[in-house]
């Protein structure tokens, strides 16, 4: 892509000295996503591997207080690891669709520009978080903070490498059909205690397209769950070893693919917040850190979502260990890398079907997800049981 030239009116002095925004050198930018990569794997590292071995070497996790302690940690480790993905997640998002559309993008703050959501992130800081007088108070507050938990709590159940899982549950898939659920929720009221017609209508939307797409993507983990014998996720991870579940359950795949987009409202199924139609939809009164939260949990979702697609259909954290014992810290290490890897691959794609594709109307959304999308889901479910049985037979 040739390069945008500015116009004379338009040149400015940059913000960091030694930085020109007028010749980009694309070396210092790969170099920073490249910090930007090995920060997040050092977070994933911390908050999966090194803490967890640290209280389990010392014994600490035997006492109640060194429970309390370990919990109060890991709170902190997964705020700062969402706080990392939601960083880098951003200006990724905003540098790529900038190169798709030919515009040139963040440019002023850090190496072409890519230190700008730092510097978004403390405006948000210091914005005044103003209500309208005609909200429901109470809801108004609640709705970003059921958002961001929501979006919180799946982080906990999220495998990224043998051993390496905050809960590993015994009912993972339900648990994760559970939480985003309770994520639409806040949604909805948060549209709905606007006392705004945009955002009543943004909350409309919101509840009729994830409650819509929730049912077929329920049905594609129950798949991976029949198939699999087990609604463990770890386990679901270690049945992939020498075919992924994309091959066998390949239905369910496209069903999950597809649900997971709209889940996350953004483009083609950006409808509860639509810009040319609603303002912002359910987040129209909202500002300073309420806003930030909303923002926030939709950027760790874009992390997490295709980070369960890894988990259920791609065969999670499995590569070659060269030699490294399974179940060490060393193995475990390399195992996130892949896991990481794996995720990169399909947040790089959601990101391109988000800057392609066109915008659904209302009766195209639901055509989608009740005639296209719940049929699709059914057959899969049937293939996964069907294969189950096919193995237990032989």
């Amino acid at each position: 892509m040739s390069r945008m030239p500015l116009p004379a009116d338009r040149l400015v002095q940059p913000r960091l000295v030694g930085y020109d925004p007028t010749h980009p050198r694309p070396w210092l930018e790969r170099i920073a996503y490249t910090l930007f990569f090995s920060a997040l794997w050092v977070m994933v590292i911390l908050a999966y591997g090194a803490v967890p071995a640290l209280f389990r070497h010392y014994g600490w996790l035997s006492t109640t207080a060194g429970f309390l302690i370990y919990a109060a940690v890991e709170a902190v480790l997964a705020f700062l690891l969402a706080a990392v993905v939601a960083l880098i997640l951003i200006v990724v998002l905003r540098k790529y669709l900038g190169k798709v559309q030919e515009r040139v993008g963040p440019m002023h703050y850090g190496p072409a520009g890519v230190f700008q959501t730092v510097f978004d992130a403390l405006k948000l800081l210091g914005k005044e978080d103003f209500a309208p007088k005609r909200v429901d108070w109470l809801i108004f507050r609640l709705a970003p903070a059921i958002v961001f938990v929501s979006a919180f709590l799946l982080m906990v159940a999220l495998p990224v490498a043998g051993g390496w899982v905050m809960a590993d549950l015994n009912v993972g898939l339900l648990y994760i059909v559970a939480v985003s659920t309770l994520g639409a929720y806040g949604v909805v009221l948060g549209g709905l205690s606007q006392g705004n017609k945009w955002g009543l209508l943004g909350g409309f939307r919101a509840g009729a397209q994830l409650v819509s797409y929730e049912v077929p993507l329920a049905l594609a983990l129950l798949s991976v769950g029949v198939y699999s014998g087990s609604l463990r996720l770890s386990d679901v991870v270690e049945h992939q070893y020498g075919l992924w579940h994309v091959v066998p359950l390949f239905l369910s795949f496209l069903v999950y693919l597809v649900a997971s987009i709209a889940e996350l409202k953004a483009t083609p199924f950006d409808l509860p917040e639509a810009e040319s139609e609603l303002v912002a939809g359910y987040n129209t009164e909202y500002s300073g850190m309420s806003f930030a939260f909303f923002f926030l949990a939709e950027f760790v979702e874009l992390f997490l979502l295709p980070g369960f697609m890894v988990v259920l259909f791609f065969g999670g954290w499995h590569g070659p260990l060269f030699g490294l014992e399974p179940g060490s810290f060393a193995a475990g290490v390399l195992q996130s890398l892949y896991f990481l890897v794996k995720v990169a691959v399909w947040v790089w794609i959601f990101l391109w079907i988000r800057a392609t594709l066109p915008r659904f109307r209302d009766d195209q959304l639901m055509d989608l997800a009740w005639k296209g999308l719940l049929p699709l889901a059914l057959v899969g479910l049937l293939v996964a049981a069907f294969l189950r049985m096919f193995l237990e037979v032989l």
